[in-house]
């Protein structure tokens, strides 16, 4: 497929996965519906604790690669690496095993903190956070020769740190023909390739899962992005590439497992490009089944195929689209943004991933200060290199509701990252909408910041075909995921959550009239528990 197809599979998706309120009197799930509020169709879908999906790709034949655990300190503070675009020209370190240990460990490792499922079961947490912790995505790596690890194909092994070869030999050239010559997959010694399986999300979400897909996949590259940067690789998001050609090889069954996104590590230098890639073959590696039984929600499946590309010259005309989008000129007060200044945390990134936490307790009687606001809005919204986002030009508008920030008056705010200001767009206390608009979860009102991420998805898409819908769903979530990390060096938390979305652009008009909601954290001080 390419993306001069019509997006309209992607705005009807869009509206079938509406949440709306179906008993705002209810505590749980059976709060919220989905798709036509006519119709009382519940959200959450999981019905049967038998078929629940393990959380865990396992290859059962396959011999581990040791991976370190130790993790040297970066020289680099955790809000430096968190605000990096990946391409600055001091980052000229070379990968090696123990980058793709780090890698692996801090986005998508297990942790010693554990949860126990309504059937019984025990899972660990993982150090990138996921929708409802089903952990639905997985890490492979393509490697050329590295300084302590022979080039192949390699997927990274969550259940025990390690990582398994599917492919040996050099396949970059195979990635650099999916892309359509991308110069930054030409000169990586690794290609990260970052897939999901959606019926790991699937099964609670239903067909909201997809969305669920590129907001957790921007949660864990932001820890990608940074911990690449704490260790001075060069890094670069790769969104245009054959869909198909990448997913053979890593041998997946693009139905059940897809690439979502691909992220070179290291190079940068003038080079022929790697050599030609073997013979491409399947693969016959047995993995533990997922679940006993699996249901496919074919608007997931199709909507995913729509927003593929089939070759290299595709993914390369699609990248000629990359939207330096102009932003809307502000027409309220601005407040200049004033981040800290001599006074940032030196904690390394690492540190902080291993502090990451859902916090949904906050100090509802002090607000928090106006630097520290300051400091996490512009860390969080640098940019990233990329061949599809912009720097400086989102493609998503961020809106704020203030409820406790010193200096800063309670009310609705639009974020202007190339003024370094947020606008003042209504006055007013909104504690009880901010719950209510968020899926009527009190943590929400009690937050001192709410972020909304709202987009114009038909001339998002027009621009970039039914393929910018996975950008969409994913821009909002990534600046989200650098910002909860950040507030953990400044002494706060976040949680990211879920809304009713026609009531968000209800909330936000007349501003945000024509505008869809995708994406929602909120911060702000957490709350001491009482003795």
């Amino acid at each position: 497929m390419t993306s001069n197809q019509d997006p309209a599979e992607a705005i009807r998706f869009h509206a079938a996965t509406k949440y709306h309120v179906l008993d705002d009197t209810s505590p749980g799930d059976e709060r919220i519906g989905i798709g036509d509020p006519a119709h009382d169709v519940e959200a959450i879908w999981q019905k049967d604790w038998a078929i629940k999906p393990t959380l865990y790709k396992i290859y059962e034949t396959l011999p581990p690669i040791e991976l370190t655990r130790a993790l040297p300190q970066a020289g680099i503070p955790a809000l430096d690496s968190i605000a990096a675009r990946g391409n600055e020209q001091d980052f000229d370190a070379v990968p090696d095993r123990a980058l793709l240990a780090r890698l692996g460990l801090l986005t998508n490792g297990s942790i010693e903190r554990s949860h126990t499922t309504r059937d019984g079961r025990v899972h660990s947490y993982r150090t990138a956070g996921g929708t409802g912790a089903q952990y639905h995505l997985e890490l492979y790596f393509v490697c050329g020769d590295l300084q302590d690890l022979e080039a192949g194909v390699y997927h990274y092994a969550a259940h025990d740190h390690s990582l398994r070869q599917l492919r040996s030999g050099d396949f970059r050239a195979a990635l650099v023909e999916a892309t359509g010559n991308e110069p930054a997959v030409a000169a990586a010694p690794v290609v990260l390739a970052l897939t999901s399986t959606f019926w790991r999300n699937a099964w609670r979400y239903r067909e909201r899962a997809y969305r669920h897909t590129y907001w957790d996949a921007g949660t864990s590259l932001s820890h990608i992005l940074s911990v690449a940067a704490s260790s001075k690789i060069k890094s670069k998001l790769v969104f245009g590439y054959a869909d198909d050609l990448v997913n053979d090889l890593l041998d997946l069954d693009s139905k059940r497992e897809a690439t979502v996104a691909l992220v070179t590590l290291g190079g940068g230098s003038e080079n022929d490009g790697p050599p030609t890639a073997p013979t491409i073959g399947k693969l016959d590696h047995k993995t533990t089944r997922l679940s006993h039984a699996e249901v496919t929600f074919h608007a997931i499946t199709d909507l995913h195929q729509a927003s593929s590309l089939e070759t290299g010259a595709d993914a390369a005309e699609w990248r000629s689209k990359a939207w330096q989008r102009e932003l809307a000129e502000p027409t309220g007060k601005l407040t200049t943004l004033q981040p800290m200044q001599g006074e940032l945390d030196a904690r390394p990134i690492e540190q902080l991933v291993f502090r990451r936490r859902s916090t949904r307790n906050y100090d509802t009687d002090n607000p928090i200060p106006f630097d520290k606001f300051s400091t996490l809005l512009q860390r969080s919204t640098q940019g990233v290199a990329s061949d599809a986002f912009v720097p400086g030009h989102p493609l998503t508008d961020l809106y704020l509701i203030v409820n406790a920030v010193e200096g800063l008056a309670p009310g609705v705010y639009l974020h202007h990252p190339t003024r370094n200001a947020v606008e003042l767009v209504r006055e007013g206390t909104f504690r009880d909408q901010a719950t209510r608009i968020a899926a009527i979860q009190q943590y929400a009102g009690d937050a001192h910041v709410n972020l909304y991420y709202l987009a114009e998805l038909p001339a998002l898409l027009e621009r970039y075909g039914p393929r910018g819908y996975r950008l969409a769903q994913l821009e909002g979530a990534l600046h989200a995921g650098k910002l909860h990390l950040g507030t953990h060096a400044v002494g706060l938390g976040a949680v990211g959550s879920t809304s009713f979305d026609d009531e968000v652009i209800e909330f936000f008009s007349p501003h945000a009239a024509g505008k869809d909601y995708l994406f929602v954290t909120v911060f702000g001080q957490r709350r001491k528990k009482q003795a």
